[in-house]
């Protein structure tokens, strides 16, 4: 299952409550403001690191944001095209 996060971590349980209910192995792509989740060392990265999911990063949306360098390596970077490939990869999708 893709579960697409959008919200910061930060302003919205989202990322929380994605991370209690999916089960693994999932892959959660981190969109919009819920980018800031990946920044390497920061309070959600040892949540996503555990987690055995695939943990995704919308490229265009770190650096709109001014992150770039800022996003753990442990998490695969992606551009459009590639959000696109993981829609068409994983049939279930949960958006949160």
């Amino acid at each position: 299952m893709l579960h697409t996060l959008y919200t910061s971590p930060y302003s919205s349980s989202s990322l929380k409550l994605c991370l209690d209910y999916a089960q693994a192995p999932s892959a959660i792509l981190l969109a919009e403001d819920a980018v800031v989740a990946a920044i390497e060392q920061g309070e959600w990265f040892l949540p996503l690191l555990s987690s055995n999911h695939r943990i995704y990063v919308l490229q265009e949306d770190v650096q709109a944001r001014g992150l770039e360098g800022k996003i753990a390596s442990e998490f695969e970077l992606v551009d459009i095209k590639g959000f696109v490939c993981l829609t068409e990869q994983y049939v279930t999708q949960m958006k949160w």
